[in-house]
């Protein structure tokens, strides 16, 4: 007797479900970038999403689900909570091998028991989802087409057509157009606080983890300050949910036997709420941000006031993606010759440069003087360089209303390589005036002749 199994239906991306791309990342879009305030409605969401989760990982319900106003307060709350719960659990109390006691706290308090409840809540529904609903089903689409053609090259055809058929529909048309509004909005926001929220707060976390933990201060730091493992973004990570829901709610997926019931609640928590904290004990909700901005390309970015503000009071600073201090933002008057010297981040001092003024601080930082010559209407041009800055400093053509020329200075490249139509640089050329002038036109200068000079 032969024994037949059934074909599973196959899925392609079809003209219509191609035509609801951009409206699906848009509307993804909208939700990592909402400033809405959580209301009763998301938080009885959010209960029965992280709920779905702690069941679907095979965890216990947590013993509370606690709502705060942004996710540093959430992260402060959780590491420190975490760290509690693992001092009054664990033998190792006073242990003289503080990291090694650290690194088995930080597992069994946050990483350990958030992988559970949230890789094993979604991981496993996720990668179900998208490996029925692109690898496999695609995968036996593209087999069935080239079936004629080798193993290898069927391999091939298959990761190829893995990628048009959905990665490239899906992937580049939501996934990307979402991380790019968001992750560089968001995500990448809430990521700069998990790097440097200790530093605003270092003292007083030290200050409360020497209260709260007597001998064990020293422990009780070091796993708070992992809270970070804990962390799963919410809607302000809204390109996973926006690749896997397309399947789930445009292609429709579960008719191809995909079980979303886990998803389910990933999805939902990552359209209720912002940034979560999940423990065995305990899940700590962040609410949405009050004000969150970006510029034409997507990027962190407020001239006036903080880009993403979250109803607490806490505030992020940022100039077209370049995260800086508030005072840079709000306070430029501030901002000193000496803080911009101080400043090893590049990107972040070439912000302040610009605040501050390049010709004033030209003039303020007196800048080494490398080449002198005249212009063809024999005004004088200067190079000067101060550390890795390289300036040419014009004198206007033209004579203003008071009967003085303007003199402005323009940035050059280090070595004077002129940016070619292709966006690559050009050859270095030897650092004189005529040099760095053509090389601000994408000439050399041996081919920058003009005529006249405005």
């Amino acid at each position: 007797m032969t024994k037949t199994t059934a074909k599973p239906k196959i899925y392609t991306l079809t003209d219509e479900h191609r035509a609801q791309l951009d409206p699906w990342a848009k509307k993804w879009i909208a939700n990592a970038m909402s400033t809405k305030p959580m209301d009763s409605t998301d938080r009885a969401a959010m209960t029965e999403a992280v709920h779905g989760m702690y069941r679907a990982a095979g965890l216990e319900l947590p013993k509370v689900i606690v709502w705060v106003p942004s996710p540093i307060v959430a992260q402060f709350a959780a590491g420190f909570a975490s760290a509690i719960i693992h001092l009054r659990t664990t033998a190792t109390r006073s242990s003289g091998d503080v990291r090694a006691a650290t690194r088995a706290a930080t597992d069994a308090a946050t990483y350990a028991a958030t992988r559970a409840a949230t890789r094993a809540a979604t991981d496993a529904a996720t990668y179900a989802a998208t490996d029925a609903a692109t690898r496999a089903a695609t995968r036996a689409a593209t087999r069935a087409a080239t079936r004629a053609a080798t193993d290898a090259a069927t391999d091939a055809a298959t990761r190829a057509a893995t990628r048009a058929a959905t990665r490239a529909a899906t992937y580049a048309a939501t996934y990307a157009a979402t991380y790019a509004a968001t992750d560089a909005a968001t995500d990448a926001a809430t990521d700069e606080i998990d790097r440097s929220w200790c530093t605003p707060v270092g003292p007083q976390m030290a200050m409360l983890a020497r209260e709260l933990g007597g001998s064990d201060s020293a422990l009780l730091l070091s796993v708070a300050a992992t809270a970070w493992n804990m962390r799963d973004p919410g809607n302000q990570w809204s390109s996973w949910p926006a690749l896997l829901s397309f399947f789930r709610h445009v292609a429709h997926l579960d008719e191809c036997g995909v079980d979303y019931s886990k998803w389910a609640h990933f999805e939902a928590a990552a359209i209720h709420a912002g940034p979560r904290f999940m423990h065995r004990d305990f899940c700590i909700v962040s609410d949405r941000p009050e004000v969150l901005t970006v510029d034409a390309e997507n990027r962190p970015h407020n001239d006036t006031g903080p880009f993403c503000r979250w109803r607490d009071g806490i505030s992020l600073y940022a100039i077209h993606g370049v995260y800086v201090p508030r005072f840079v933002v709000e306070n430029p008057e501030q901002i000193t010759v000496e803080k911009i010297h101080a400043e090893r981040n590049e990107e972040l001092k070439r912000i302040m440069i610009e605040r501050y003024g390049l010709t004033r601080y030209v003039r303020d930082a007196k800048f080494k003087i490398l080449d002198e010559d005249k212009d063809p209407l024999g005004q004088s041009r200067r190079l000067l360089q101060h550390g890795d800055l390289l300036v040419v400093e014009l004198v206007n053509s033209t004579v203003d209303a008071d009967g003085t020329r303007r003199v402005y200075h323009v940035p050059c490249e280090g070595e004077l390589r002129p940016m070619l139509p292709d966006r690559t640089l050009g050859v270095a050329q030897k650092l004189t005036c005529q040099n760095a002038v053509a090389s601000t036109f994408g000439l050399t200068g041996d081919r920058y002749r003009p005529d006249v000079e405005t």
